[in-house]
C-alpha cells in the first residue's frame, strides 16, 4: 500500500494534498482485526492490574463500537474474545518478568511488550487468529523467526534502552475451535541481528528514494497474495487496474492522509 500514499501521483491528479487509497466499502464485514484489537485491550487491562469486570466491560465496548453485523452476533464476538483473554491470563507468560513499556510507540515501531526476565532484555509481540488449520502451526510459527517486524523490534528497543535485546517472543492466539496460545522464544543473536540490519538498511534508503520520487516503486510480488494477512489491499490495483490512478476511482477511494 506503500504506492497508493506516493506524492508522484498527485500532478497527474491536479492535487496538491498528500491522500491514500482505500477499498470502497462492499462485501461482508470480517471481524478479525476488531477481535485482534479487542483481545490485545482486554489483555493489557489486565497486565496493568485492572479487575476481570474492567478487562469485560472494556472488551464489551470495543466490540461494540466496531461491530457491523453481518452473519456474526455481538454476543458470540464478545464470548469468543473473552475466551482469547482467558487464555492469555491462565498462561502466566510474564511471570517473573518486569514490563518496562505496554503497547507505547518508539521512534519507529510500536512494540506490543517490552519486558526485562532473567533472560535479559525482550519483546513480545501478540498475534490474534479466528483460525489457523492445524495443519499450518508450525509453518506459522517458524516464520516470526525471519519475521522483519521482529528483527526491527529487536534493532530499534535494543537502540531505544542502550542494551542488546536477548530474546523475541511471539504469542499467537487462535480463537476457535478452542481458545488456545500458541508462544516461542526467539534468540537474538548480535551477528544475526547485524545481518538482518545489513539488508533493512539498504531497503530503509530505497523506500526513502521512491517517497521522494527518485527512484520507481519496486514492485515485491511475493506480498501481492502470499503474505501472512492475504491478499494485499491494493492488488486490484496493480495487478488489474494498470496502477493508473484515473481507473483506480472505478473501485478505490482517494482519503485523507
Amino acid at each position: 500500500m506503500r504506492g497508493f500514499k506516493k506524492r508522484s501521483t498527485l500532478q497527474e491528479l491536479g492535487e496538491i494534498h498528500p491522500h491514500k487509497w482505500e477499498p470502497r466499502v462492499g462485501g461482508e464485514w470480517d471481524p478479525a482485526r476488531l477481535l485482534g484489537i479487542a483481545v490485545q485491550k482486554g489483555y493489557d487491562r489486565h497486565l496493568k492490574g485492572e479487575t476481570d469486570e474492567e478487562v469485560e466491560e472494556l472488551v464489551t465496548q470495543t466490540l461494540y463500537e466496531g461491530f457491523e453485523g453481518g452473519k456474526y452476533t455481538l454476543e458470540g464476538l464478545t464470548k469468543l474474545t473473552l475466551k482469547g483473554v482467558s487464555v492469555l491470563i491462565d498462561g502466566n507468560f510474564f511471570d517473573r518478568h518486569r514490563i518496562l513499556e505496554l503497547d507505547e510507540p518508539l521512534s519507529h515501531s510500536r512494540p506490543d511488550y517490552i519486558s526485562r526476565s532473567p533472560e535479559g532484555l525482550g519483546v513480545t509481540d501478540l498475534k490474534v487468529a479466528f483460525r489457523i488449520d492445524e495443519r499450518y502451526r508450525i509453518k506459522r510459527m517458524s516464520e516470526y523467526e525471519t519475521d522483519d517486524q521482529f528483527w526491527h523490534y529487536a534493532w530499534e528497543v535494543g537502540e531505544h534502552y542502550g542494551e542488546p535485546v536477548k530474546w523475541l517472543r511471539p504469542l499467537q492466539v487462535i480463537l476457535t475451535p478452542k481458545a488456545q496460545v500458541l508462544h516461542e522464544f526467539i534468540r537474538v543473536d548480535p551477528k544475526r541481528l547485524e545481518f538482518w540490519l545489513e539488508g533493512a538498511r539498504q531497503h530503509w534508503v530505497d523506500m526513502e528514494a521512491e517517497d521522494n520520487g527518485e527512484r520507481p516503486v519496486v514492485p515485491r510480488w511475493p506480498n501481492c497474495r502470499g503474505g501472512k494477512y492475504g491478499t494485499c489491499v491494493a492488488y486490484d490495483y496493480c495487478h488489474l487496474l494498470d496502477r493508473d490512478p484515473l481507473k483506480a476511482i472505478t473501485y478505490y477511494e482517494r482519503v485523507p492522509s
